[in-house]
């Protein structure tokens, strides 16, 4: 009785305001009111997905060894269990028997509500032991909105008993079923007070059906049952079927399967109508004993058996017909894509500097810039993006260069993008970017690439056949040991000269102060105006700690740099930012000059390629070619890349049409 008192605190009881007048609104608000609370759905499910994985990565392993995939509850609940149970079979050739779904009640409970059922416990048992359950591989799914339906609790507890794998799915948290000790994958979509309250066949309904889907299809897909996106584990029982086969065959092996429907017949009988069989057959080049018998030992799991036989990525993207390239640096990540019809999309996101942040939240910055190129885009906007929507894609970032970082980041963008390294997805430093890209366009035979962004560094590149190769490297030690000439570099000379006069104005005498208040340079107050809050006067300043209080040295870094753009601004105006900007632009020379003497490369006859967040400055990129001028090299040409991702992209679209 107290859980039943307790009914009204669960979020699937509780009263949405969003519809407290749904009753009298049109027939038009009302559905708007309905489908504005469904969109939110989608939502509360992908809070879930890690535990959504981990339940089908066991329930995956357990099918694989013969299991069984029970689902159990009550009213909608369970209805929504049978229905996924029985659709199994027709999709994906799964065994009869091996998902099922019993409901409380019975089978009349499908159609008829049953008085009481939900509170059998007894029953719960029952129904369980008539199946005579194998703990070591059968596993359970409790499905109950409320999270306290007494039958499904009853069932866990029974399965749990026996050694079975549970999994539970309820849409309020916290829920008796979570803590009852039973579950050990509780997945719980917060889908909020439905529309009309208490009717849990709304919203907490869907959720649970979009969870129930992902749970069983994803079990089918890491079973075997499909070969990228289609459903290859069938057998052709009718002439729908038949025709599905043919055309599974055509998709997946191309020039290698037999024109003729009657070909294609015959060897579908040869390998006792399995499409999988058949696929294995005619990509290996093999009998159809050979392939069943190689298909057997990677488990039926076609991707496994092809993974070092067949190329599938030049396939994708053949719809959208995009190409992608990223600009991973220190200070933001962005993406560009470029369209075979000319459109083209940009975005940007934070810092993607693996050597900064590490592998897992590069990867997201990744993500987020391509997601927000896909918005400039009229075709992708309102899309997540998609590893299918991309023919080619080129991935150049900060650090790549450095082989320890070079081997996790390949791993995790492999995976990201859902394809190996090789024509439809390049990895390289951002450095190559800039070089390839402009010796493509210039038509080159030695690059040299200077980039002064919030580090620096100076890459040489000669032609070697038909790819450039790096021949040498100046710079590019870090903030604490070099990166002269780089934005960190003039926003630390600049927050040394404010330290220093206030550490002037700080020790002098009291009735120094305040005589004669020395006006700070200008340089100092912009690094002043730059870290300090308007309200704090300048002498309560601490900007020491002001300067270094980022909570991260990413971010500690960044701020610092941040003050070099307005050294730069101030340069055509104030004497002492001039001198600071053009010692900067003669330490990035010297870079160059390091690179042109010691590689035996002809500047006269190569290109120098300047890129970096510093170099899209007019003022700064003319300074560093005036100091270029003044003390050499010459070069043959010189090109500032305003926009490394877009040149990247229109180079691969370049590439791919000719």
């Amino acid at each position: 009785m107290a859980a039943l008192k307790d009914l009204s605190k669960l979020q699937t009881e509780q009263r949405n305001s969003a519809s407290s007048d749904i009753d009298r609104v049109s027939t038009v608000e009302l559905c708007n009111i309905i489908n504005d609370e469904d969109a939110a759905v989608a939502a509360s499910v992908a809070k879930c997905i890690p535990t959504i994985a981990a339940a089908i990565d066991c329930l995956a392993d357990r099918a694989r060894a013969g299991g069984r995939v029970i689902y159990v509850g009550a009213g909608t609940s369970g209805r929504l269990g049978v229905l996924d149970a029985s659709e199994i079979p027709p999709t994906f050739s799964s065994p009869e028997g091996q998902f099922i779904g019993i409901i409380a009640g019975g089978e009349a409970a499908i159609r008829h509500a049953q008085e009481g059922a939900e509170d059998d416990t007894a029953a719960a048992v029952r129904d369980l032991e008539v199946l005579q359950l194998d703990a070591s591989v059968d596993s359970l799914i409790g499905i109950a909105a409320s999270g306290r339906t007494p039958y499904v609790l009853s069932c866990l507890s029974f399965a749990k008993s026996l050694g079975c794998a549970t999994i539970g799915v309820a849409c309020t948290e916290p829920s008796t079923m979570a803590g009852s000790g039973h579950v050990d994958f509780m997945i719980a979509p917060v889908v909020g007070p439905e529309v009309v309250t208490g009717s849990t066949r709304m919203k907490a309904g869907t959720a649970t059906k979009l969870v129930l889907n992902m749970l069983s299809t994803g079990t089918m897909i890491r079973t075997g049952k499909t070969y990228g996106n289609m459903m290859v584990d069938l057998k052709a029982t009718n002439l729908k079927l038949e025709q599905r086969s043919r055309n599974i065959l055509r998709t997946t092996c191309g020039i290698r399967c037999p024109e003729s429907d009657n070909d294609l017949d015959a060897l579908l009988k040869s390998c006792h109508g399995s499409v999988k069989v058949a696929i294995a057959t005619l990509n290996l080049r093999v009998s159809p004993p050979e392939a069943k018998r190689r298909l057997d030992e990677v488990g039926g799991v076609l991707a496994n058996l092809f993974k070092d036989k067949v190329e599938v990525s030049p396939r994708l993207g053949k719809i959208e017909g995009y190409v992608l390239c990223v600009d991973g640096g220190g200070s933001k990540c962005a993406a560009a894509i470029v369209s075979c019809d000319g459109p083209a999309g940009y975005g940007e996101a934070s810092s993607c500097n693996v050597t900064d942040i590490g592998v897992g939240p590069a990867i997201e910055a990744i993500s987020t810039a391509i997601q927000r190129a896909c918005e400039t885009l009229e075709n992708l906007k309102g899309k997540p993006w998609r590893p299918a929507h991309f023919s080619s894609v080129w991935i150049a970032l900060a650090g790549h260069d450095r082989e320890a970082i070079a081997m996790s980041v390949d791993t995790a963008l492999e995976k990201l993008f859902k394809r190996r390294q090789g024509p439809g997805l390049k990895i390289t430093n951002d450095i190559e970017l800039l070089a390839i890209s402009a010796a493509e366009k210039g038509g080159a035979e030695s690059v040299l690439v200077l980039v002064a962004g919030t580090g620096s560094v100076a890459m040489s590149f000669k032609h070697q056949g038909s790819r450039f190769v790096r021949v040498g490297r100046s710079g590019g030690w870090g903030h604490l040991l070099g990166d002269e000439g780089s934005g960190f570099d003039i926003g630390r000379q600049a927050v040394r000269r404010a330290l220093a006069e206030l550490d002037q104005f700080n020790n002098a005498p009291t009735s120094k102060q305040e005589m004669t208040l020395q006006p700070l340079s200008h340089i100092s107050r912009l690094v002043l105006d730059h870290f300090r809050p308007a309200a704090v006067a300048t002498q309560h300043f601490d900007l020491l700690s002001a300067a270094l209080s980022a909570t991260t040295e990413t971010e500690r870094k960044k701020r610092i740099a941040g003050v070099a753009r307005l050294v730069i601004e101030a340069s055509e105006t104030d004497a002492e930012a001039g001198l600071m900007v053009m010692n900067a632009a003669l330490a990035l020379v010297d870079l160059t000059k390091l690179l042109v003497n010691s590689t035996c490369i002809d500047s006269r006859t190569s290109t120098l390629v300047i890129g970096g967040g510093l170099m899209r400055s007019e003022v700064f990129s003319r300074a560093v070619k005036k100091a270029l001028h003044d003390i050499g090299p010459v070069f043959q040409r010189v090109e500032v890349v305003a926009n490394p991702a877009m040149s990247g992209a229109e180079y691969l679209s370049r590439e791919l049409q000719g």
